[in-house]
């Protein structure tokens, strides 16, 4: 978990600027090679001890270990960034029950009397990953791979491709320029809570504004939406990072907040 927690620790203060004063946000993370190296007994206890009655019966109902470790990896970041942001105590985990809407997209519930925060949940390699917000927050992380060529033309345009290119430095490879247009446009599907959910192409890449593409310099882009105008923000920007591997993106929606 100290690795995501660690990011957010050191470089929220240089964050911070690109999102609205008003946001507040938390990170969470969890090693899933750490999961997977456990033994049974061991992801149990984890899994009886911050899972509710009705999350943990879901976790069980899961045959393959792949998909056990990393829908379990994926609720405890979630729960780790939800309690950091409500200040609930690492005992009261199970009180924080995260079930998903008919389109697949995860909430959270809190107890009575709490208000509680948007999330999102990514995982990639070997990390699970999650964006606790007191507005609509989009996460994705994306490790990095030649198989994001065979599909580019699912989800990038080649005016995006040169947007990218001129926003980054020219270390930046092809195949991480792309997976990190992949991430940002994933991003911004989770945080718009529109249905059914923005395809990829509905999604435009219009700039980039400055950053390095780095946990200390972000790279801040911004999007724009083929949808009808009420159903989404016009512009929605999205802070993008690479670090150990993974293509970082992440937005928040100012406008709707959570007090």
């Amino acid at each position: 978990m100290a690795f995501a927690q660690a990011i957010f620790e050191q470089y929220w203060p240089c964050w911070q600027q690109l999102f609205a004063p008003t946001t507040r946000l938390y990170l969470g993370g969890v090693s899933l090679s750490a999961l997977v190296e456990g033994n049974g007994s061991l992801l149990t206890e984890i899994a009886e001890r911050y899972l509710s009655t009705e999350e943990l019966a879901r976790w069980n109902g899961f045959s393959q270990e792949k998909r056990r470790n990393e829908w379990l990896g994926g609720r405890l970041a979630a729960k780790l960034a939800g309690s950091a942001l409500l200040g609930e105590p690492e005992a009261g985990w199970q009180n924080l029950v995260i079930r998903t809407e008919e389109d697949g997209r995860p909430y959270l519930t809190a107890e009575a009397g709490k208000m509680a925060p948007f999330i999102s949940i990514s995982h990639s390699g070997v990390l699970a990953a999650a964006l606790a917000a007191n507005c609509p927050c989009g996460l994705d992380i994306q490790l990095t791979g030649e198989r994001i060529h065979r599909v580019r033309e699912r989800f990038a345009f080649p005016d995006e491709e040169t947007i990218l290119q001129s926003s980054l430095e020219k270390s930046f490879a092809e195949t991480e320029r792309l997976t990190m247009l992949w991430a940002a446009k994933e991003s911004v599907r989770k945080m718009i809570r529109s249905s059914p959910l923005l395809g990829l192409l509905e999604i435009r890449l219009l700039a980039g504004h400055g950053g390095q593409g780095t946990p200390q310099e972000p790279l801040l882009l911004t999007f724009a939406s083929g949808r009808e105008p009420g159903s989404c923000p016009p512009i929605i920007s999205v802070l993008c990072f690479f670090a150990d591997n993974l293509a970082w993106a992440m937005g928040c929606l100012p406008n709707i907040t959570k007090e």
